[in-house]
């Protein structure tokens, strides 16, 4: 019994790795983002500061992240 539940597992171990290494192979030549998008992300990220912080909402932002924090921690 405990020789089949072996074998099964590192079958299942085999396939797994198999798979994995076949996808590695497939993204190859993807070697991950660009300074282009890391500084597009940058600036996404600035516009949206800077647009909470002028129209006011840093209170009922916090205030709403608060809240559901709260409710999940079940805390007062």
């Amino acid at each position: 019994m405990t020789k089949n539940i072996t074998a099964k597992a590192h079958l299942a171990l085999a396939a797994w790795r198999d798979t994995v290494a076949t996808r590695m192979r497939r993204h190859a030549g993807d070697s991950g983002a660009s300074i282009v998008e890391y500084g597009g992300l940058l600036v996404i990220i600035a516009l949206i500061v800077v647009a909470v912080r002028g129209l006011g909402l840093q209170g009922i932002i916090s205030s709403a992240i608060g809240g559901a924090v709260k409710s999940i921690t079940g805390g007062t």
